[in-house]
């Protein structure tokens, strides 16, 4: 009797189905809530991917342009073009090697961050075109404030991605000692700066005509009687990034995006480059933060009361 009782407590052929009958319930109700989740915020979610997309591609091509691998030479004018990487006084870190390949790869960082988010949040990536969207097409009040949390957030961990990869890189360049301007000058890698000739009048009006312009290309390719370009918005709009790029960036440092500016320029005052970043050129980083909103407003009012239908 003992032995046929001890082995009817140690067999547990039978007892395991008592033990796990409620897995599979308590799976299905986290894949259930996960499930909710996931469409609750997919939009703030895909707004905070598409940033963060952005930023690793935007400012990895200003890396590569600062941190290049030769005196005279970088991987990208070795792939795609011809062109010289000094450093010039007039710049607070090397200036682009070849202007037209940069806006290039800008605009192309562009389309790859629209492709991500573009199907689910519209890829507004750009506080700016929030805005915009609100006040002259009808997008939710609601969604404001996510939408730009989640771009300045995508921003930033943008920037702290590629910290992580360019980090030898840039400790190579600068021996562990972070400087904002000058030959071991990496701030630019993050934050745009503008050239020192350019007065501050100059810079503030390339933001707002620069955005301008890419508010009047996003609303103006994104009607539905705008065929081809509908068809094909991220492209124009991509295009558009680079044309702009070429006429205006180097009168502000290109960034027509408060998001884009913001975020990797808190990433780097608590990175090692201090919070001088915000300081630097009498506070310059109000320019970028803030112009960008004054020109997206200014071409969706264009857009809207003389091209619109």
């Amino acid at each position: 009797m003992g032995m046929i009782w001890f082995g009817s407590y140690t067999s547990t052929d039978e007892r395991q189905p008592l033990l796990n009958q409620h897995e599979p319930a308590r799976r299905d109700k986290w894949v259930a809530q996960g499930r909710l989740w996931r469409a609750q915020y997919r939009e703030y979610l895909a707004e905070f991917i598409g940033t963060c997309v952005l930023i690793i591609l935007l400012c990895g091509v200003s890396a590569e342009q600062t941190l290049h691998v030769e005196p005279t030479k970088s991987w990208l004018t070795s792939s795609l073009g011809s062109g010289n990487v000094k450093k010039n006084r007039n710049w607070p870190s090397a200036p682009p090697s070849n202007p037209f390949l940069f806006a290039l790869v800008s605009g192309i960082a562009v389309l790859m961050a629209i492709g991500v988010a573009g199907h689910v949040s519209g890829a507004h990536i750009n506080p700016a075109v929030t805005l915009t969207f609100w006040c002259f097409s009808g997008f939710p009040s609601k969604k404001v404030p996510g939408f730009i949390a989640a771009q300045i957030l995508g921003a930033f961990t943008g920037a702290a991605i590629l910290y992580s990869v360019i980090f030898p890189a840039i400790n190579e360049l600068d021996h562990g000692e972070r400087q904002l301007f000058g030959e071991q000058g990496t701030a630019g890698i993050f934050a745009t700066f503008p050239a020192v000739y350019v007065p501050t009048s100059s810079s503030i009006l390339s933001e707002i005509v620069g955005t301008a312009l890419l508010l009047l290309i996003v609303m103006a390719t994104g009607h539905e009687n705008n065929l081809p370009f509908r068809n094909a918005q991220g492209c124009f709009i991509a295009a558009g990034i680079t044309s702009i790029s070429i006429s205006l960036g180097y009168t502000s440092g290109f960034s027509l995006n408060p998001a884009r500016d913001l975020g990797p320029r808190l990433f780097i005052a608590i990175a090692g480059w201090g919070w001088q970043v915000f300081q630097a050129r009498n506070y310059y980083f109000l320019i970028p933060m803030l112009a960008p909103f004054a020109g997206a407003l200014i071409g969706g009012a264009v857009y809207t009361v003389f091209i619109d239908q």
